[in-house]
């Protein structure tokens, strides 16, 4: 029976030998896998962070574009206010303008008129004397 023992032990010790560099392999993974674990973690994080910062970014930039948007409005509006007020002071000007031309013309047959009426006279005076 000491022959059966010794000849299995070599095959036992063999085995054991075997099992225990399994599980220390298997120790080294989970270790490993942890650390890459926690690696991923802190990565995850500080990615997390830089899009909680970007995210913020984006928001101020919307911001700021509606504010511009809004101002850019209110300009445009101005500038079409400015506008018809401008377009009104034109159209009164050339009425205006269009009333001078009429009445300088009016003025200047009236001069005709009066020029003809100071020449008949003239000539009157001097078939006269």
């Amino acid at each position: 029976m000491d022959d059966i023992k010794q000849q299995w032990m070599p095959v036992g010790l063999e085995r054991f030998n075997h099992l225990e560099e399994k599980i220390s392999q298997a120790v080294e993974g989970i270790k490993t896998a942890r650390h890459e674990a926690d690696a991923l973690r802190g990565e995850n994080s500080r990615l997390n962070e830089q899009l909680t910062a970007k995210t913020r970014e984006n928001e101020a930039i919307r911001d700021e574009i509606g504010k511009l948007i809004t101002q850019a409005a209110e300009e445009r509006e101005k500038l079409r206010n400015e506008n018809n007020t401008l377009q009104q002071q034109l159209a009164i000007m050339r009425q205006t303008e269009t009333e001078t031309l009429d009445m300088l013309a009016q003025f200047e047959r009236e001069r005709e008129e009066l020029r003809d009426r100071v020449e008949k006279t003239l000539a009157l005076l001097a078939s006269l004397g």
